[in-house]
């Protein structure tokens, strides 16, 4: 065996490591190709996990120079992803994108880039991947794009309103008050009256979203007749309302006792139509 400060003196070949009883040549051991060998640092072998932590930006030209920029790492990772995650300066990230990052890689969670910044909040670094080029839109839909992602964060959400099919999350106080006046309506023949009447896809999604299902079907009815209702509005009124749980219901003998049950599997069916083509199949 050979201590560290060989490495770089012979070829990894001659290099053996000790396996239970066995001695294995270090040649059989699955090596991470772009692993370079920084002698500044004594002999330590860097790869991007490592470059990834450091703020060095010296570092971070020199392993963009010399290594594979779109490697992959076990859970299908690439450095800009390992950048995003581990918070490094922009600056790091630009770098990247200079050297031939790839901006639509995803890994096996199917995050793209502009998801891992939003999921860690590097807002600097969202705006940095937009304007090299980062798409918004995803060919799976909306529910995939990194808007959606953000929806948590809605003034974060809002920097990618021009994401395809997005919808601006927050309101104005007057909107606001609007929302307000909708759902506070005792009489929910008003509220449906009212529903009718809007034609703002901002204020119509709110409502969705802050409604009280426990109190029936028939304003939720209203919005999914109400023709400016967004996709994204409907896809989330299928969720809210367990349409899963409604379509089972319509497919099997088990009867709906009551005029409400019948309503609202009608929603159930009317927005699993609607929606058919998109993730709600």
């Amino acid at each position: 065996m050979f201590g560290i400060g060989e490495i770089g003196k012979r070829p990894l070949y001659h290099f053996t490591v000790l396996s239970g009883y066995d001695i294995k040549p270090i040649k059989e051991i699955e090596l991470t190709i772009s692993c370079i060998l920084d002698r500044n640092k004594g002999g330590v072998l860097l790869n991007w996990k490592e470059v990834s932590k450091t703020k060095d930006l010296s570092q971070v030209q020199k392993a963009a120079a010399e290594l594979d920029v779109n490697e992959r790492d076990e859970r299908g990772r690439t450095p800009l992803m390992l950048f995003l995650t581990n918070r490094m300066p922009v600056q790091a990230i630009e770098i990247l994108i200079k050297h031939g990052a790839e901006l639509e890689a995803q890994d096996k969670l199917g995050d793209t880039p502009l998801k891992k910044a939003v999921k860690f909040k590097q807002i600097e670094a969202l705006l940095t991947l937009i304007e090299a080029g980062a798409k918004l839109d995803s060919p799976l839909g909306i529910l995939a794009t990194a808007w959606n992602a953000a929806r948590a964060d809605k003034k974060f959400a809002d920097l990618l309103l021009e994401t395809k099919g997005a919808v601006r999350l927050s309101l104005t106080q007057e909107e606001q008050r609007g929302v307000e006046e909708v759902l506070y309506e005792e009489s929910q023949k008003k509220m449906c009256d009212k529903i009718e009447r809007i034609n703002s896809p901002e204020l119509l999604h709110a409502i969705v979203n802050e409604y009280n299902w426990d109190d029936g079907p028939e304003p939720m009815l209203s919005v999914f007749h109400n023709p400016v209702t967004p996709e994204i509005t409907l896809l989330d009124m299928y969720e809210l309302l367990d349409g899963d749980y409604w379509m089972e219901k319509s497919n099997s003998d088990d009867l709906l006792n009551t005029e409400e049950e019948k309503r609202f599997k009608e929603l159930a069916v009317a927005l699993n139509e609607r929606l058919k083509g998109t993730a709600v199949e």
